[in-house]
């Protein structure tokens, strides 16, 4: 469908949602713990499943579960860990064509936090299996990151090709894989690669979502909730950084970069910097084949949430005609961030923005980066 339909909806697709487990003491049978081997159910039940990866305490939180009050389910349950009251709380309410499933407690399992390599790999298997099982049959309007130990590249292949091949017709509601930006090496380093292969081969984004454990920081662990959120923007510079002067981009052209929850506003004055420390420096990456900021404009997408809201309206005009003059403008995605606190409603979005520049940020992004249809006569009406 065209992004401005007849009928004057917007298409919608949101590319952050977190669907939470149900508590472990709830998931004994048809939860996510049931569908480990036997001998990692058996680990669980006697050592508990990692959840303090850098051993400095659990973090300052907001509220329990960072989340809406209104979303904890009908049965008392997390947050986020019922696909069918999330969908009446956000894909009914609010008619979204599609919205990408992001479980953060994989990040856990990477194979670098303190669990065996075995461990790792089949918790990760248990969360994508879990998730077609549990969101991807429930609705089709569900779609799911892959959740990857991706400190393991030659595991993280095998899960990435399970999901894509193994899973029957669910394989096609996989759409991107899913990284935390605290990785054991920079992005760009070469052990990462096979994963970059795969996800080429398979036309899958690499999805970057902001870090929730506690090395939030180089100058070590908040004390204050809003310190934390605050320096968020923080993880984008070496990560980019990193893809685009190790070569990823050159060799492997078509690997397209999510950045979820990490901001869009410092986007151009990064690429300006990028591309006047590659004019003072070129001479040590030389293999590069073209400008830095050429690269962060065609390999690298952005969310829209948590909002940039100056308290002057009209420098949010500003900055969004700077990001369409960039040609970045439509690399911008509409993302709710449900169930969390701050979650944002697609009103968000300025009122002076065009219909046009709506359309492309509510839903013609995403549908563009992920494959994802838009459904006719659904969505935000104007």
């Amino acid at each position: 469908m065209t992004l401005l339909d007849t009928s004057t909806k917007l298409g919608i697709i949101d590319t952050d949602v977190h669907p939470l487990k149900l508590r472990e003491r709830h998931q004994r049978g048809s939860g996510v713990l049931s569908y480990l081997p036997r001998r990692w159910q058996e680990r669980v039940e006697e050592l508990g499943v990692v959840r303090d990866p850098w051993a400095g305490g659990e973090r300052v939180r907001l509220t329990e579960f960072q989340a809406r009050g209104d979303a904890v389910t009908p049965d008392g349950n997390p947050p986020g860990s019922d696909p069918d009251f999330a969908a009446e709380q956000l894909l009914d309410m609010y008619e979204i064509s599609a919205a990408i499933l992001n479980d953060l407690g994989a990040f856990g399992s990477t194979g670098l936090k303190h669990q065996p390599t075995g461990f790792s790999a089949a918790y990760c298997r248990a969360l994508n299996e879990h998730r077609r099982d549990t969101w991807l049959a429930a609705d089709s309007r569900w779609y799911s990151s892959i959740s990857l130990s991706y400190e393991l590249p030659d595991l993280a292949v095998k899960e990435i090709e399970h999901c894509k091949t193994g899973m029957g017709e669910y394989g096609d509601r996989f759409r991107q894989v899913l990284f935390a930006p605290d990785n054991l090496r920079p992005p760009g380093h070469p052990s990462y690669w096979p994963i970059y292969e795969a996800c080429e081969h398979h036309d899958l984004p690499v999805a970057f979502h902001i870090l929730t454990g506690n090395r939030a920081s180089p100058s070590g662990s908040s004390n204050y909730y809003y310190e934390h959120h605050a320096y968020y923007v923080a993880y984008n510079f070496p990560l980019v950084a990193s893809y685009i002067f190790e070569g990823v981009f050159d060799r492997f052209p078509n690997l397209k970069i999510a950045l979820i929850e990490q901001g869009w506003s410092w986007v151009l004055q990064f690429g300006s910097r990028l591309d006047a420390v590659a004019r003072t420096l070129g001479s040590e990456v030389r293999h590069l084949q073209k400008r830095p900021s050429e690269y962060l404009r065609d390999n690298f997408w952005f969310s829209t949430q948590p909002m940039e809201e100056p308290e002057k309206p009209e420098q949010l005009d500003e900055l969004l005609d700077l990001m369409f003059d960039e040609g970045l403008g439509d690399k911008l995605m509409f993302s709710s961030d449900y169930a969390h606190w701050d979650f944002d409603e697609p009103s968000v979005l300025p009122a002076s923005l065009s219909l046009e520049r709506r359309a492309s940020i509510l839903g013609g992004s995403a549908s563009r980066l992920y494959g994802i249809d838009l459904i006719p006569g659904y969505g935000y009406e104007v």
